[in-house]
């Protein structure tokens, strides 16, 4: 039966059985608290089944239900916190109340939105607590934009009712209602920004013969203000988070910063912690503990980067092309974009990390048939770099959370902070340059190699492929694979021309011989446990052959027994 043809007990099981998983996935992804993300689904769920007798086409179903728990997501989101970060001291000043009093109207605030008819709170979590336009709104649900502002407007003189009885007097509440209901819908429109150029000529000149509208309206305003206040509705575009950025930016001269980057795979947390020192325009440093090596100190400046392994007592110094020193431009304007590349972006929230104000944005990318993928990122509003960083897969669950544990900028660091100065001892490897890994196809990749690429064919991962330019004429190709689904890549191979430098590199680290089937072939390959990853080496029929990921050496094994030649 239809979905609008009543609502059987077997049939809402089923429902919910379909749509639980990936509701409550979302609902963590965005929340980060399994108790909320628990309400917001249950909450989602009553509403689903007490209006679904109303909906009158079983096709916007899908639309409709993700509509509604996203909205009960920013619901918690927004109302569930006791701080209130966006309240400013005048409005406090104005309205003689104590923060207290502005935490009990959060909450007086959700229960009136819950208490709405369903299409009326809908328009107001759309709009003053998700922060859509009502052009969007409206194409989104495929309604008149009369229609959208006329539920709004009623939405929000019941809202405005109830919170007077929070802030103004009894004898001042009549007044402001019937004023509301006068001229309240048109200033709602003028406030929104939704009147054209000639209405809103016409509305000011009324305003000019109207002096109790303009008061009216002031009411207005700072009714609008409260509410997005409680509901902690961001106004910023990706344009002016921009121009913030860049302005601030341009006033960081150097800093310090300490980070822990944890990766989480299988239900267990690596944590690398590294210490970084950046001084305008380009010098870089870096220090950080690696398994079985110990402490590496690395440091780049002008044209060249250093890097030092000091209980093994060996540095290798390379020199960098134009191009890869601009790659490691430690411009965070420039991350960000790398970072939003083929996603959209929304801001969520203001949040307090680690005692900073910070701005909570949300990226998303969709993945074919499966869903999306989302990264979270929170921002210090005072110096707009990033504090913390969260990235989750296709099926909600966090991969990666890098966190900023201190941050130190404009300390005047000195020069002789980016220069090693290295023991007599210390054994230097100098390459003479590193080059930019290009991306290219599969069918350059062929043409580059003089044969057909060994590839993994699984349909569980997605491949990129780059070229590398050695010292010499030959190249490097590396084939990259994700785990469709999943934010980084899970497995790296590498073929074609080799440097012997490489493996002296990974000396200090545990290796083995092993032995494997390649190729309807038994070849023998060296493999080395770095930590975090394994890496292998191995030759055949004169090509060289490396690869590593965040995989055990039976994975390792496992998938490049897998890879096979193209023809």
């Amino acid at each position: 039966m239809g979905v609008t043809g009543g609502v059987l007990l077997i049939d809402w099981e089923c429902l919910l059985k379909a749509l639980y998983p990936n509701a409550r996935s979302k609902a963590y992804s965005l929340l980060r608290d399994g108790d909320l993300a628990q309400d917001a689904v249950q909450n989602a769920m009553i509403k689903v089944y007490k209006n679904l007798p109303n909906l009158q086409n079983d096709q916007a179903f899908f639309g409709w239900w993700q509509r509604i728990l996203m909205n009960e997501i920013y619901l918690l989101l927004r109302l569930k916190r006791r701080e209130v970060p966006g309240i400013e001291p005048q409005m406090l000043r104005e309205k003689t109340l104590a923060v207290e009093d502005y935490v009990v109207m959060k909450v007086e605030l959700a229960q009136a939105i819950k208490g709405l008819p369903l299409k009326q709170q809908q328009m107001i979590l759309d709009v003053d607590v998700r922060g859509d336009d009502l052009k969007k709104v409206a194409n989104d649900y495929g309604l008149p934009i009369g229609t959208v502002k006329s539920r709004l407007f009623r939405a929000r003189a019941k809202l405005q009712e109830n919170l007077e009885h929070s802030i103004l007097k009894q004898k001042e509440r009549g007044n402001m209602i019937n004023n509301l209901l006068t001229q309240g819908d048109r200033a709602y429109n003028y406030l929104d920004g939704t009147m054209d150029y000639a209405e809103r000529t016409t509305f000011e000149l009324e305003l000019d013969q109207n002096p109790e509208w303009r008061a009216d309206l002031d009411k207005h305003k700072k009714f609008l203000t409260l509410l997005h206040s409680l509901t902690g509705r961001i106004t910023l575009t990706a344009e002016d988070i921009k121009e913030k950025v860049q302005s601030i930016q341009e006033k960081i001269m150097d800093y310090e910063i300490i980070v822990d980057d944890t990766h989480y795979e299988n239900g267990t947390a690596k944590t690398t912690t590294t210490h970084n020192w950046f001084k305008n325009p380009d010098c870089y440093r870096m220090e950080y503990n690696v398994p079985a090596v110990g402490s590496v100190v690395i440091c780049a400046k002008d044209n060249y980067v250093m890097s030092w392994a000091i209980e093994t007592k060996k540095a290798t110094k390379v020199t960098l092309s134009e191009e890869y020193k601009a790659m490691l431009n430690h411009n965070y304007i420039d991350a960000l974009k790398r970072m939003t590349e083929n996603k959209s972006s929304r801001v969520l929230d203001t949040e307090y990390m680690k005692g900073r104000p910070t701005l909570h944005i949300q990226f998303t990318e969709k993945v074919a048939e499966l869903g999306e993928m989302s990264t979270h990122l929170w921002m210090d509003k005072d110096t707009w770099m990033p504090i913390v960083t969260e990235y989750y897969n296709i099926q909600g669950n966090l991969v990666n959370r890098r966190e900023v544990m201190e941050l130190r900028i404009n300390q005047e660091i000195n020069d002789s902070m980016f220069e090693l100065v290295l023991p007599h001892d210390v054994i230097i490897d100098e390459r003479l340059s590193i080059a930019l890994p290009q991306d290219i196809t599969f069918e350059k990749a062929t043409q580059l190699l003089g044969y057909a690429p060994y590839t993994l064919v699984n349909s569980s991962y997605k491949s990129s492929y780059q070229w590398v330019k050695s010292e010499e004429k030959s190249g490097l190709l590396n084939s990259l694979y994700t785990v469709i689904g999943e934010q980084f890549p899970k497995f790296i191979l590498s073929q074609g021309g080799t440097d012997g430098k490489v493996l002296s590199t990974l000396s200090d680290f545990p290796k083995e011989t092993v032995k494997f089937i390649f190729n309807a072939d038994r070849v023998e390959a060296v493999l080395y446990d770095m930590g975090a990853s394994v890496g292998m080496f191995w030759e055949y029929k004169g090509v060289s052959f490396s690869c590593g990921g965040q995989l055990d050496k039976h994975q390792i094994l496992e998938i490049c027994g897998e890879l096979t030649q193209e023809q």
